[in-house]
């Protein structure tokens, strides 16, 4: 049955994925010309900064989800609901902090903001950040409820539950921009949504047997996850200052409308890091008990596999985004969105690495070994805001896409697989020998891709899907025609 989970639930992270990703590409641009560039802009800065206030979770997520594993595969039924309750009175404290965090933003963001943004466009942003702030802290004591399920493996409801909204999300939202409503409104239907999610989840976790006691908190427990936690969180910290800083920072030295430009092209790279990360996501739990049963010989051949897979499908992007990509933001939302294709790819090509190795980081974090990542991404994160402020100025949004993939490049990439290789044991030499068989038909299939924009110059709709649908077949052809190479 957990078998059938696992499959099913990549299956459905997939379709999510694929849904998702259609729905962003038609939704968007209907979004901008009935809301504005401005409230485009807007929303982006807003979740940005819910990404700083979400850090309040302190990576116990994870936390919870590993212990969680570990004292079920053990029989340790009555730790398992000490723990169940602890970490529901620990995320209800984390709630109260948040507000009154949430509070000092709100007074603050004026002052903050004061030299690029209207009168209108702070009172707007202080909204949208009230009503996903209540979302935002709802989420931490709900969300014991959703790592309960997930340590069950059971991702037939959750992906479920989760496509559903997805779908209903944009229905809802264009209804509303049709009928005249704004952001504020649409907003909120997207929270009711949410909610509603957080309730499903609660009502399931109890049907698969969650129980839960507040008679025992382990201080002795407490501290070993703090420990752990804290590297996770340093991670998440890591995270937002790549993927949510730069925004703050074009806000404050540019405005609303460049974060807007800044945001397209960062929806190429978030559907990009969806791809890799759907299978990985739903292997955490596998992985976390491989190495809690000492297999770490089938933890690695796992990372390898899924490595190699997830290469293949971001081959196919990245490639087609570097040919193509260009094209498609003209006709998507106009030439005058062109900056967004250089921001996209700035931070597109060296990402490659680092999610083609996302298992990594599972087995670093089941192992208790992650504390180094943290530390060196941090060090290169702060690194990162002091490039992206003295770039922005400089050349605008694009500065920040550049001091971004340079990160990557020192810390994700030539830091992190030597790690891998002298510190974990992982033979990251074989990885790349299996990487480079499968780049010849990615560099084969890149010929095709030259010769058809040589050949269809005219920007229509037609030429596109041409040049997508044939670039696409000969890649997969390609790719069998070598299968025998790749699976030596």
């Amino acid at each position: 049955m957990k078998i059938n989970e696992l499959k099913i639930g990549s299956f459905l992270a997939m379709i999510i994925l694929g849904v998702s990703s259609i729905i962003q590409i038609f939704y968007t641009p209907y979004y901008i010309d009935y809301l504005g560039v401005r409230d485009y802009g807007i929303n982006s800065l807003v979740q940005s900064i819910m990404g700083y206030m979400s850090m309040l979770n302190l990576g116990l997520g994870n936390a919870m989800l590993r212990y969680t594993i570990k004292y079920r595969n053990t029989g340790k039924n009555d730790e398992e609901k000490y723990l169940n309750g602890m970490f529901l009175i620990i995320f209800l404290c984390l709630m109260v902090i948040g507000m009154i965090l949430g509070a000092l933003v709100y007074i603050k963001m004026p002052i903050f903001f004061k030299n690029n943004f209207t009168n209108m466009e702070l009172l707007k942003t202080r909204k949208i950040f009230i009503i996903m702030c209540v979302n935002l802290l709802l989420s931490f004591p709900m969300g014991v409820f959703s790592t309960a399920i997930t340590s069950r493996e059971k991702f037939i409801f959750q992906r479920g539950i989760k496509l559903f909204i997805i779908i209903l999300s944009p229905i809802i939202g264009i209804f509303l921009m049709k009928n005249g409503y704004g952001l504020v409104e649409v907003t909120i239907s997207t929270v009711v949504l949410s909610i509603g999610n957080m309730i499903f989840d609660f009502f399931y976790s109890i049907k698969l047997g969650f129980k839960i006691s507040f008679s025992k908190f382990d201080f002795k427990i407490l501290k070993e996850i703090g420990i752990y936690s804290f590297f996770i969180f340093l991670n998440v910290l890591i995270d937002q200052i790549y993927w949510g800083t730069d925004r703050i920072i074009i806000g404050k030295y540019k405005g609303v409308e460049e974060v807007a430009i800044y945001s397209i092209g960062s929806i190429f790279n978030t559907m990009y890091m969806g791809f890799a990360s759907a299978i990985s996501g739903v292997l955490a739990p596998r992985i976390n008990k491989l190495v809690s049963e000492d297999k770490e010989a089938d933890a690695y051949n796992l990372f390898l596999k899924v490595g190699k897979i997830q290469f293949l499908i971001l081959a196919l992007i990245s490639s087609g985004f570097i040919f193509f990509g260009k094209e498609f933001i003209e006709l998507w939302v106009g030439k005058k969105y062109f900056e967004s294709y250089y921001i996209a790819l700035w931070i597109m090509i060296p990402l490659t690495i680092p999610l083609i190795q996302s298992t990594g980081i599972v087995i670093m974090q089941a192992k208790n070994k992650h504390q180094f990542r943290s530390v060196v991404y941090f060090i290169i994160a702060v690194l990162n805001i002091s490039m992206s402020i003295f770039l922005v100025k400089k050349i605008g949004g694009l500065g920040c896409a550049v001091a971004t993939g340079i990160s990557f490049i020192f810390g994700q990439i030539i830091i992190m697989n030597i790690y891998y290789h002298k510190i974990l044991k992982m033979n990251m030499i074989l990885f790349w020998k299996e990487i480079l068989k499968l780049s010849i038909p990615v560099l084969i299939a890149s010929i095709v891709g030259i010769f058809l924009n040589r050949y269809l110059v005219n920007v229509n709709y037609i030429n596109f899907l041409i040049k997508i649908l044939i670039y696409t077949i000969i890649y997969i052809l390609i790719t069998y025609i070598f299968r025998k190479r790749i699976q030596e």
